[in-house]
């Protein structure tokens, strides 16, 4: 029996599971709320709660709590006002507390008098921004604390509620990357609304670009199943349409016969459900990253410290219930998660089935404890866990990994961008202390939505997910883990852009010995117009090979960074400013790379455009068009003057501070430029050692994709 939950040392939730109902609201009291049963996401509602006070008198210096769980991005109220029967309280908005999966609350003191029996504190909430993403799961918790201490006490659940998706307003196509002639490939449609919630679409869409079949409605996310074949081979994309709206699939690459490997797209740090500090079960977890986010493979990857034995063995039990070899492969895993000067999260997968869970700790406590010892740092951990089968993915995450321990034989892969950021400075951490490095992206997320997760109004991430794309033989646990150990796999921004890297005919994740000049072939096809490739050796740009041309008319702002290297809180960069014509006109405003619906880039008049943004290691910004001589560029972080004559020749880059922070504004690159690139380089100036040459492919909408390097050794 699960006895109370919160990080040791910190806050705890008592949740009174030895009493009945009725005892606990004789005892504790109850609360309640009132509002709409179901709101639709990122909506202004008003809320009232009211606590009925039981037989403990809370007295001056006690609290009561309205708490939610870390994924619900709840606005600050406009309004709040409370009102009680015999005391006075203050009250306050907390969006990171001190309750360890609850930490964002509404705090009311009691400052004078007390609350007795039989009395009521009434709290309303007014023009209350909604939480973002679309659930089923919702509820808020309610606690008293008598004595002002450490410990809260959980009043029974009132009921909970429904957040419903807004209003679709574009489509997404999702298509396998590769296959054969003649082979039936999945593709999926679905709508989202402005926050990126999977919504239903008024018309049933239709696919074009292939021999397709329409096979009907999947899962309970408004997606849409299609079968499509190709006679030919060749690099295709689908173009679906329902009603206003219209989108185009992701590249599908089709090949004469059966390949001997083929890409995979999936995310094996898909992040939490309700078992962790997210929400929603586990089986709607991975039927959301099968059906609305079409991935072909995916975990689950709670902290390790919310799972007790029972708990774990429910996540045993589903994971290996949804796995389908052949169709979507599901890895038993789980999130190792001490601090990082311990060792830092580490995702762990498994290849098979394991009964025992080596937590870093526990935030909970049980009657009766499981007693398999925790393993508290990364020492003990590596050392238990290296002769098992296990395969660990190193990442930025809510505690960054220290990659001051790093086991080798089981630590294949390090997480280049998630929805905390992009965060290439932890490969180049690793590529300097010499490690093999296999690159993926993953999600991250805590809002039950794996492969297709937005950030909402960033009070816990930043960005849109990442993706990880594998190259193995066959859509099996066995099949997948091969080519995961082979670092043949590559991360991206979250867009299915196809990319194959070579050096000297060794793929990606290879090794080999040379004493000639590397020569590294790259081919890429992507989701939007490509602006450069760079090939890097280590964290060096040897060479950019530029794909698109300027164009003539336009201008770009790009803002990027992050303020720290750390987690998403430390990373997020609050980028609102705006750009001013001293002396000419802006025109033509089109906004680059945003990440949520609450960043804006709006044109203020006809000499002014700002906007309200926020990075975190990636960059995003706007083009326009202009005339006149002289501008100004103003932001919390930086404010400079320019030369329009200049910067229409010459991208004019300001270094902003922080850990990358930097502005740049410059001729804009040409939007509907090639989308495929194929070259090859030779370092003509190859150093000795083991050399990692690797790939950055950035498009001209600021997505990106990252290759894992091919370990060149020279004499």
């Amino acid at each position: 029996m699960l006895m109370s939950n919160g990080m040791p040392g910190g806050g705890q939730v008592w949740h009174q599971a030895g009493l009945d109902a009725g005892e606990r609201r004789r005892l504790h009291g109850e609360g309640s709320w009132r509002m709409a049963t179901t709101l639709e996401a990122g909506s202004a509602v008003a809320v009232e709660f009211t606590f009925a006070i039981g037989e403990t008198e809370i007295p001056a210096g006690g609290k009561l709590r309205v708490a939610w769980r870390w994924p619900f991005d709840w606005a600050e109220p406009t309004a709040m006002a409370v009102r009680a029967d015999g005391a006075e309280l203050a009250l306050a908005f907390e969006p990171q507390g001190d309750l360890n999966p609850w930490q964002h609350h509404i705090e009311l003191t009691v400052v004078a008098g007390a609350l007795r029996c039989g009395e009521q504190v009434v709290l309303n909430c007014e023009d209350w921004g909604a939480p973002t993403f679309a659930t089923r799961d919702a509820t808020f918790l309610m606690l008293i604390n008598p004595d002002a201490g450490c410990d809260w006490i959980r009043l029974v659940d009132p009921e909970g509620y429904v957040v419903a998706p807004a209003a679709a307003e574009r489509l997404v196509a999702i298509a396998a990357a590769e296959g054969s002639v003649g082979e039936a490939l999945e593709v999926r449609v679905r709508g989202e609304d402005r926050w990126g919630n999977p919504a239903p679409l008024a018309k049933r869409p239709v696919l074009a670009g292939a021999e397709v079949e329409a096979v009907g409605q999947e899962g309970d996310w408004h997606g849409h199943l299609f079968r499509a074949r190709w006679s030919a081979p060749g690099i295709y994309r689908l173009r679906a349409e329902s009603g206003e709206l219209a989108a185009e699939s992701n590249p599908v690459c089709i090949r004469v016969g059966w390949p001997e490997r083929r890409i995979f797209w999936g995310d094996l740090h898909a992040g939490q459900t309700e078992i962790g500090c997210g929400v929603g079960g586990l089986k709607e977890h991975f039927d959301y990253a099968r059906c609305a986010a079409g991935l072909q493979f995916a975990s689950q990857q709670a902290n390790d410290h919310y799972i007790p034995l029972d708990v774990w063995n429910h996540v045993r039990e589903v994971s290996h219930a949804c796995d389908a070899p052949g169709e979507f492969v599901c890895y038993l895993g789980c999130e190792w998660s001490p601090l990082t000067a311990d060792g830092g999260d580490r995702n762990v997968i498994y290849r098979a089935d394991e009964t025992r869970l080596r937590r870093s700790g526990r935030f909970y406590t049980e009657n009766d404890p499981d007693p398999e010892p925790d393993l508290e740092r990364a020492p003990e951990f590596l050392a238990a866990m290296g002769g098992e089968q296990v395969l660990l993915n190193l990442h930025v995450g809510g505690r960054p990994t220290n990659l001051h321990w790093h086991e080798p034989a089981i630590e294949p892969l390090f997480e280049i961008h998630s929805t905390h950021g992009t965060s290439e400075w932890f490969v180049f951490d690793a590529l300097t202390r010499g490690y093999k490095v296999g690159v993926t992206g993953g999600s991250d997320g805590v809002m039950g939505r794996p492969g297709a997760c937005r950030p909402g109004r960033r009070v816990t991430r930043n960005v849109r997910n990442g993706l990880t794309a594998v190259c193995a033989t066959e859509l099996t646990r066995e099949g997948l883990w091969e080519a995961f150990f082979a670092r043949r796999c590559y991360g991206t921004s979250g867009e299915r852009i196809l990319l194959w890297v070579e050096v000297d005919g060794h793929a990606m994740g290879g090794e080999y010995a040379t004493e000639g000049q590397p020569e590294v072939k790259v081919e890429v096809e992507g989701t939007a117009a490509l602006e450069r490739v760079d090939i890097l050796r280590g964290t060096e740009v040897i060479h950019t090979h530029v794909v698109a041309q300027a164009d003539g008319q336009r201008l770009r702002v790009l803002l990027g960074g992050a303020e720290t290297e750390g987690t998403a809180g430390a990373q997020r960069v609050v980028w609102d400013g705006d750009l001013e014509m001293e002396d000419g006109r802006i025109a033509a405003v089109r906004p680059i790379g945003l990440q949520s619906a609450a960043d804006e880039v709006w044109q203020v008049d006809a000499r002014r455009v700002a906007w309200r943004t926020a990075t975190g290691g990636n960059e995003l910004g706007f083009s326009f068009e202009a005339t006149g001589g002289r501008g100004a560029l103003r932001t919390a972080h930086c404010a400079f003057a320019f030369a329009l004559g200049q910067v229409q020749q010459t991208p004019q880059r300001i270094d902003a501070g922080g850990a990358s922070k930097w502005v740049e504004i410059g001729p804009a690159p040409q939007e509907d430029g090639p989308r495929r690139a194929e070259f090859t380089f030779c370092d003509a100036a190859p150093l000795s050692g083991a050399q990692p040459y690797w790939v950055r492919v950035v498009q001209v909408d600021r997505e990106k994709a990252w290759s894992s390097p091919v370990y060149a050794t020279r004499p």
